[in-house]
């Protein structure tokens, strides 16, 4: 069985992605439409807001970029990997009449130490090929989740993924820097011991935590073990017109005895911005 939710206070599996959440919705509507609105001034006023909600290292474990979080404006949201200094949020001015949006973040919940990264890219534009476009990611990525249960291993979902991906005339290019293949559809969530005992992550803090992810790629012979939460954050382009932009949405997995429970919070998003 395939469930599907918004992280909300009746049901929620992973706090600090719900309160990245969260904050990304308040942002956005406090910033867009503004003038002379940055990479940074929007990053900065996320932070605030994921902060003002408590119970998390807000400034997260996936660093660099700095803090955590990556906000990226037009041509910049097709990147490769936000590790590399020429993507991190700079001042690049939002145009909310036609550019499109990344953000992602990647807090991580005090009690009990699970890292919640979340991201969503979003079109504020006209142009009807790029819509088009990103309902056709969507598409394909609801496809991969109404498919989960065909899989039992990371291995299997990646090259169930890649096909579909194909089949829409979309390729998904997500690199990673710490992964030891080229290409993989995301990763588990691990927890960091001793959270709650901290003030703040350490650089040895959020090294462990990149450690100890598994991978959604070729190679993955793990298995979809109950309370198991895992990614699948496709970075997708399209095969057939290689100007349009890279979509990303991410979203969170977690595996049941009965089926999966998919956190597709991002979708309220994708909904009130006219996406799909």
């Amino acid at each position: 069985m395939i469930r599907y939710v918004y992280d909300n206070e009746e049901y929620v599996f992973n706090p600090a992605r719900q309160k990245a959440h969260m904050a990304l919705k308040k942002s956005l509507s406090e910033l867009c439409g503004k003038d002379g609105v940055t990479e940074i001034a929007f990053k900065r006023q996320w932070l605030k807001n994921m902060e003002s909600l408590g119970g998390i290292f807000a400034d997260g474990w996936y660093c660099p970029p700095p803090l955590g979080i990556a906000v990226l404006f037009g041509d910049r949201v097709t990147f490769d990997s936000l590790r590399n200094e020429y993507n991190w949020s700079n001042d690049t001015v939002m145009d909310w009449n036609r550019d499109m949006f990344y953000a992602y973040a990647s807090p991580v919940d005090k009690e009990t130490g699970t890292i919640g990264d979340t991201s969503v890219t979003i079109y504020f534009g006209e142009n009807r090929k790029i819509l088009d476009h990103i309902k056709n990611c969507h598409d394909a990525v609801m496809d991969v989740f109404e498919n989960l249960e065909k899989v039992s291993k990371g291995r299997e979902l990646f090259r169930m993924s890649q096909e579909i991906f194909e089949k829409h005339g979309l390729k998904s290019d997500v690199i990673s820097r710490t992964d030891n293949m080229p290409v993989n559809l995301g990763h588990t969530f691990p927890s960091l011991d001793g959270a709650s005992e901290k003030e703040s992550l350490s650089d040895e803090d959020k090294l462990i935590i990149s450690k100890a992810r598994k991978f959604v790629n070729d190679t993955g012979e793990w298995e979809f073990t109950d309370g198991l939460q895992f990614t699948v954050e496709p970075q997708l382009l399209s095969l057939e017109d290689p100007e349009m932009p890279q979509i990303t949405q991410h979203y969170v997995v977690m595996a049941n005895r009965d089926g999966f429970t998919v956190c597709n919070d991002i979708d309220e998003i994708l909904k009130a911005y006219g996406q799909i």
